[in-house]
């Protein structure tokens, strides 16, 4: 189409400008949906889920291990002789426990005494021969120790005395050994940490050990520094360090294991306290 021509009058001079016309752009056919539309709303809905599952997951801080074990001794020990003991290791837990370890103070041990995975619901039987050199009845402490996937600590302490005249007894019942009970004072349960506890920032949610100021992860503020005045700094008030319920829950787990190696809850009561931690 030819474009519009205006004339203007400056005198001797014409000045000429060129209008041009608007063309007509084609609009898109509606339809009943688009299909680039409609696979963004996808993948949008698809991410949004995505980060749903994985933030209730990194937000779970009940997947935590819980052994329980028994030892059954078959014959009676005598110095020098190795005897054959019965093991059942399960784990009653959240979670998975990782390298567990069982030892003991007084005596040599050949066989199995390490676990280097065990499932939550699983259970392990296994024999484990022992050996003492005392001639005169000696308290032994059997350690159990394990470890939850993201590295923390549990330990379980028993004792019981060797040599001894037990047949096909549970050995290792309690904390307190036999006939010490007057004396369980002495006997005292403590845990074992792997390392300082954390705490969690509550802009992005990483942990970090309790001795950090700073979040390696966002950068933002997590504890205020006790060495300088109260009013010093302009960002003293934005500390954003919050207690970690994970630490807590572990606290609380470890201290329902020590009650039981005490003897101080029977099964009935561990158990249904140990419930009501995890679930």
């Amino acid at each position: 189409m030819a474009d519009k021509v205006s004339f203007t009058s400056f005198g001797s001079k014409k000045k000429v400008s060129k209008v041009r016309r608007k063309s007509k752009v084609k609009s898109k056919p509606k339809t009943d949906f688009d299909a680039d539309d409609l696979l963004d709303e996808v993948l949008a809905a698809k991410k949004l889920a995505d980060d749903s599952i994985s933030s209730a997951q990194s937000s779970a801080i009940a997947s935590l291990p819980f052994l329980e074990f028994s030892v059954t001794q078959k014959e009676p020990t005598f110095p020098d002789v190795w005897n054959t003991l019965n093991m059942v290791v399960s784990n009653t837990g959240t979670g998975p426990a990782v390298s567990t370890t069982i030892s003991f103070d007084n005596l040599r041990t050949r066989g199995k005494s390490i676990i280097d995975f065990l499932e939550p619901g699983a259970e392990l039987a296994f024999d484990l021969d022992i050996n003492t050199d005392s001639r005169d009845e000696k308290i032994t402490r059997m350690d159990v120790y394990y470890h939850t996937t993201e590295g923390d600590t549990f330990t379980a302490v028993r004792r019981d005395k060797f040599p001894n005249n037990y047949q096909s007894t549970d050995i290792f019942l309690s904390e307190i050994p036999p006939g010490e009970e007057q004396n369980s004072n002495k006997y005292e349960h403590r845990n074992v940490m792997s390392g300082d506890f954390n705490i969690v920032c509550s802009k992005c949610g990483a942990r970090a050990p309790t001795s950090f100021r700073i979040c390696g992860k966002c950068g933002s503020r997590l504890q205020k520094r006790i060495d300088r005045p109260g009013g010093w700094g302009s960002n003293l008030s934005d500390a954003t360090a919050v207690e970690d319920k994970r630490e807590v829950l572990i606290g609380k787990l470890r201290k329902l294991g020590e009650l039981k190696d005490k003897g101080m809850l029977n099964d009935k009561e561990f158990t249904a306290a140990k419930s009501r931690l995890l679930d």
